[in-house]
C-alpha cells in the first residue's frame, strides 16, 4: 500500500494563506496588522502563525515590530527596479545555459504553449483582465529556464523574486494587447534557444526583462 503524503505543517499552511490573502488584496499592502488579525484571516492558531511570520520576514514580505504590529511590504519603484535588476543577473546567464542544454522537444513544446496562449489573448475581450493567465505563462516560461542552472542558491533566491513579482502586480491589470507583447518576447528567447544561439537568447531575455520593468513602472 502506498504511504499517504504527510499533512502539511500548520505553519506552512499559515504561510500560504497569508500570502494568498495578500495576493487577493484581502490584506492591504503597506498595512500594519496584528497577530490576532492574521489568525482570523488564516483560521490557524497563533503559534503556527508566529512561525509563518518568521519565514515571511526572512522572505522580505513583512517586518515584525515588537509590541507595535506587523508591517506588510509596500510595492514601490525601488522594489520594482531591485527585483528586475536581480532577475536580470540570474536570467541572462540562465538563458545562455538553456539555449545550450534544453532538449529540442521541450523548446518546441514551449513554443506550442505560447502559440495557444497568443490565440487565447487575441480572442479575449480587449478590456479583459488576463493577469492570471499571463502570470501562469510567465511562471511556466521563466521557471524552467532558471532551473536549468541546477543551482540551489539561485533557486532559493529566485523563489523570493517570484514572490516579489507577484507583490508588485497585486493591483495591476494585464490586458490582452500587452499580454501579446510578452508572448512575442518569450517566443524570441525560445527561437534563439532553438537555434542554439546563446548570445541571442541572452540578449532577448535582457530585452524582455527591461521591457517588463518599464511596463511595471508605467513608462512603456
Amino acid at each position: 500500500m502506498k504511504a499517504r503524503d504527510p499533512a502539511p505543517l500548520l505553519s506552512d499552511l499559515a504561510y500560504e494563506r497569508i500570502l494568498q490573502a495578500l495576493f487577493d488584496a484581502r490584506l492591504p499592502m503597506g498595512a500594519r496588522l496584528s497577530q490576532g488579525e492574521l489568525t482570523e484571516v488564516t483560521g490557524i492558531p497563533v503559534g503556527p502563525v508566529r512561525d509563518a511570520l518568521k519565514v515571511l520576514e526572512a522572505d522580505g514580505i513583512l517586518t515584525v515590530h515588537p509590541r507595535s504590529g506587523i508591517e506588510v511590504i509596500r510595492p514601490s519603484t525601488d522594489l520594482v527596479r531591485a527585483t528586475f535588476q536581480f532577475r536580470a543577473i540570474i536570467e541572462r546567464q540562465a538563458a545562455r545555459t538553456f539555449a545550450l542544454t534544453a532538449p529540442e522537444a521541450v523548446l518546441r513544446g514551449m513554443l506550442v504553449q505560447h502559440d495557444a496562449a497568443a490565440e487565447e489573448f487575441r480572442a479575449a475581450d480587449p478590456n479583459a483582465n488576463v493577469s492570471a493567465q499571463l502570470s501562469e505563462l510567465e511562471v511556466e516560461f521563466h521557471s524552467p529556464i532558471v532551473a536549468c542552472l541546477g543551482n540551489e542558491l539561485v533557486d532559493a533566491s529566485y523563489r523570493r523574486l517570484q514572490l516579489m513579482a507577484r507583490i508588485i502586480k497585486v493591483r495591476a491589470a494585464e490586458f490582452p494587447r500587452a499580454a501579446l507583447v510578452s508572448v512575442a518576447e518569450h517566443r524570441e528567447v525560445l527561437a534563439a534557444c532553438l537555434r542554439r544561439d546563446e548570445t541571442a537568447a541572452e540578449m532577448a531575455m535582457a530585452r524582455h526583462l527591461t521591457n517588463a520593468l518599464n511596463r511595471n513602472l508605467g513608462v512603456a
